[in-house]
């Protein structure tokens, strides 16, 4: 009998303590369905980025190439868009191994003695590459946004992104020289055997990371570490070991440039979000 009363007033504090959660469970959260973040500035939703600036190569051997870049993207969804870059090379700055290297070589043939294999000072020095231009069609995709702010008065918003897509670089020999299309002297003591030029636009795929920091809505300062891989030949030189400097020498061949552009983005006002 009594342990029949307990089993009742068990299953009495147990349906006193079980309808308030049901009736709790059963009623819906008024931030459901809501987004992480209310009255959010989208800055890049549904806009044009135009823009500007400068940028240089970094890993070259013998010529770092300056640019001067015009930068544009049409913005699809905050996340993602798609645009493109040109840079236009308006400086070629020799780099100290370039002077080392060409240096280190004979001016005369009188005074290679037995080693046909290298080419005389100007003949080397011609074979150098140089970039005149370089350009690009990438998709970019921003993952990650946010604010900071600097000593505590100075807030501006940030987002990072990458990229990725085809890339087009033009490259020239930096003097005249026999191009590595043609057929090479069959003399092995004559040194124009052992260096060639590659001319022309090659292509190949682009990619790297960037980020913005915007001051305000309609301005925002970019900058982008890239990388453009492209079949080339930088030294213009021997590089198989076959004796002869021709098209086998091409490979893949990395470019890496870091770019700076002021951007500004249309219209000049961002949406803000529900």
């Amino acid at each position: 009998m009594l342990s029949k009363k307990h089993r009742f007033a068990l299953l009495v504090a147990l349906a006193t303590l079980g309808a308030p959660l049901a009736a709790q469970a059963q009623r819906k959260s008024p931030l459901a369905d809501a987004p992480a973040i209310r009255k959010r500035f989208e800055l890049r939703s549904a806009r044009f980025e135009l823009g500007a600036g400068a940028g240089t190569t970094i890993n070259q051997d013998f010529y770092h190439t300056v640019t001067f870049n015009f930068k544009g993207s049409l913005h699809i969804v905050d996340w993602l868009s798609i645009g493109g870059f040109f840079g236009i090379g308006v400086a070629q700055v020799a780099t100290g191994f370039e002077d080392r290297l060409v240096t280190s070589l004979a001016t005369d043939p009188a005074m290679k003695g037995n080693v046909n294999r290298e080419p005389l000072q100007d003949s080397a020095k011609a074979g150098l590459q140089q970039i005149p231009w370089v350009a690009a069609v990438q998709a970019e995709f921003t993952p990650f946004t946010g604010k900071y702010s600097l000593f505590g008065k100075l807030f501006a918003a940030y987002d990072f992104y990458a990229f990725v897509g085809p890339g087009f670089i033009n490259v020239k020999p930096a003097g005249t020289v026999r191009s590595c299309d043609s057929a090479a002297p069959t003399d092995a003591t004559n040194p124009d055997r052992y260096v060639c030029g590659i001319s022309g636009v090659k292509i190949g795929p682009t990619f790297g990371v960037g980020v913005h920091s915007f001051f305000g809505q309609s301005v925002a300062l970019g900058v982008e570490l890239r990388d453009l891989m492209a079949q080339l030949n930088p030294s213009g030189r021997d590089v198989n070991g076959d004796l002869v400097a021709d098209k086998n020498d091409v490979s893949w061949t990395h470019t890496y440039m870091i770019m700076g552009n002021l951007l500004v983005y249309l219209p000049f006002t961002a949406k803000i979000s529900p």
